[in-house]
């Protein structure tokens, strides 16, 4: 992500996830919650259980480290508090811990001996019924602003690895305009993105001035080169707004790795997996639609993803980051290499965007 602490609201209603709590637990609060990996020596967290979406009130948390020195604390973090923390060197733990009724955020995270600390992805947890939510998409107004093909706006588009918070950093890319193969409209655009392992490359279309608009209804098809699809780790899709100094980020992403979709949270600079899986996508064009709003002046709302003509209700409030950026309306599409380094190319077409 070049831009995806939190206290989500439980039971009925809009959950809402804003900043980290001021009593966050060591392991489990900031911005980023449980990532200082300055050394590096912390290689990943992985948290095999329980799943993102819904679960039964005691769950069982499986989770394994992998580091190149000795590991020295454990958290399981559930809403920035420690639900479970112990000075154990295992390289995994399996934890039962009881989570309330409502919608939560749940991580692990380790220290090693360097002070190094990393942490799991975090996944959204339902406990009980869902809040309410749309999967039904909005009919925009007849006087909304309509942007249609922004696939062929060359000089709002532009190409970066270093801001797209990979790994490493890859020279190795390149966006080619007016693509008749594979093309829907006859014009497509193209992105490719070569290593090494782990790198990202993040390809922007950055429309400056201040909108006086807060519901925003994103349209495109998005089409992946057959031969290299398992070696997409994630395929990134973004819209955002900049207003008086904050960053209103509503990035979605295709965790291919993980194997779900997730959303980004802009306060905390971090992606939270969804429990809508998200398998690696088969040979074609797929079709994304994604309604979002700003709400106030420091939050935005994830209300609907569309994919493949598959509604889903995400009913997600967020607040911003600030940001030294003039106001903008945005749209990103990020590749992201596998450890293998394998060249990535995407093609996108008939990118719509309703504002009103």
């Amino acid at each position: 992500m070049a831009s995806a602490g939190t206290n989500p609201g439980s039971g009925g209603g809009s959950p809402v996830f804003g900043g980290s709590p001021s009593n966050a637990s060591p392991g489990c609060g900031g911005a980023k919650s449980g990532y200082n990996n300055q050394n590096s020596s912390v290689t990943g967290v992985w948290l095999q259980s329980p799943a993102p979406g819904e679960n039964q009130s005691n769950v069982t948390v499986n989770a394994t480290a992998y580091a190149t020195v000795a590991i020295t604390q454990w958290t399981v973090c559930l809403d920035g508090q420690s639900v479970y923390q112990a000075n154990n060197p295992a390289t995994s733990i399996s934890r039962t811990i009881t989570i309330p009724t409502g919608q939560h955020l749940l991580w692990a995270s380790v220290a090693d001996s360097k002070n190094d600390s990393d942490r799991s992805e975090i996944r959204l947890i339902q406990v009980g019924p869902p809040p309410a939510s749309s999967t039904v998409l909005p009919t925009p107004p007849a006087n909304a602003q309509v942007l249609r093909e922004m696939q062929n706006d060359q000089s709002n588009w532009s190409i970066c690895s270093t801001c797209a918070a990979g790994t490493n950093v890859t020279s190795n890319y390149t966006m080619s305009f007016d693509q008749s193969q594979p093309s829907l409209s006859g014009s497509s655009l193209e992105m490719y993105a070569g290593g090494p392992s782990w790198s990202n490359v993040l390809f922007k279309d950055i429309i400056m001035g201040t909108t006086p608009h807060t519901h925003f209804l994103w349209d495109f098809w998005v089409y992946h080169d057959p031969a290299v699809e398992d070696h997409f780790w994630s395929s990134e899709l973004d819209f955002f707004v900049v207003l008086s100094g904050n960053e209103f980020m509503a990035g979605s992403q295709c965790d291919f790795g993980d194997g779900y979709w997730a959303t980004w949270d802009s306060n905390g600079e971090r992606w939270i997996l969804n429990g809508i899986p998200c398998p690696h996508w088969t040979p074609g064009w797929h079709h994304v639609q994604e309604y979002d709003e700003v709400i106030n002046s420091r939050q935005y709302r994830y209300d609907t993803l569309v994919f493949d003509d598959m509604p889903y209700g995400l009913n997600q409030t967020w607040n911003t980051n600030s940001t030294p950026w003039q106001d903008q309306v945005g749209l990103q599409f990020q590749l992201d290499h596998d450890p293998t380094g394998t060249p990535l190319h995407e093609w996108v077409d008939e990118v719509t965007l309703t504002m009103w």
